[in-house]
């Protein structure tokens, strides 16, 4: 009897360590199961609190219910909203640079994870079909992944909504965004994107990991225009 007791407490004890031993991904202190980071280091990102409904921007409140920001009113972009969990800044920025540039996949569930809880709080209807941004083929050569297709992979899978990657192609390769003067990226991203008649009809969102000055994903979501897709939301980790 003695002997049975001490093997279920220590059975217990096993599973109490295994519980609490992941450790945060930022700061390192141990947290409890199922979580990636401590409750001080997971208050502390920089979650978007208010933005403009079509682009995301920062900002563009008036009263209590949101409005689109001037850019917006006065060049209203290709496609119909924006979803952000975060804007981009530290430690985000980091995390999904490390995700990028850096092999780890694992982020991509941490981000992805995100992503579809954020969107969890509000009551959009779902898409039929989601689009990560696609990669030219010679970046995806190089990089050996396309890390907006990893963070969709779990968006699709939390809300239960089809992945569909083969339907769009990105036909000439571009300069990274991020290295370009804010009106030179426009230029840098039009005509960049073929997408078929697979999306016709339907309700599409286009997942990314970030947007800066949504010149990409607009460039995207006028093929998808074209296409004959009749709803286009943008739905991305991290805000600039």
């Amino acid at each position: 009897m003695f002997q049975r007791f001490a093997l279920s407490t220590h059975f217990r004890e096993n599973i109490q360590r295994w519980q609490w031993s992941r450790l945060c991904l930022l700061c390192n202190v141990r947290t409890p199961a199922g979580k990636d980071f401590c409750t001080a280091c997971d208050q502390s990102l920089p979650r978007t609190l208010e933005a403009c409904p079509r682009c995301g921007a920062p900002g563009a409140v008036v009263g209590t219910e949101a409005a689109n920001c001037g850019e917006c009113q006065k060049h209203p972009p290709v496609y119909d909203g924006t979803r952000a969990v975060f804007r981009y800044a530290s430690p985000v920025d980091k995390l999904i640079q490390h995700l990028k540039y850096h092999d780890r996949l694992e982020l991509s569930r941490v981000l992805g994870g995100y992503l579809a809880e954020h969107l969890l709080l509000f009551n959009d209807p779902l898409p039929d079909v989601i689009l990560p941004v696609p990669l030219h083929v010679s970046r995806l050569r190089e990089r050996g992944y396309n890390q907006s297709l990893e963070i969709a992979r779990f968006v699709a899978r939390r809300l239960q909504v089809p992945l569909e990657w083969h339907g769009a192609k990105r036909v000439r390769p571009t300069a990274p965004q991020a290295d370009l003067p804010r009106d030179q990226r426009r230029k840098n991203v039009r005509g960049a994107f073929t997408t078929n008649d697979i999306f016709f009809g339907r309700r599409v969102a286009i997942v990314d990991d970030v947007m800066t000055s949504g010149h990409t994903v607009n460039a995207l979501a006028e093929s998808l225009r074209r296409s004959g897709a009749r709803d286009v939301r943008v739905w991305v980790v991290a805000r600039a």
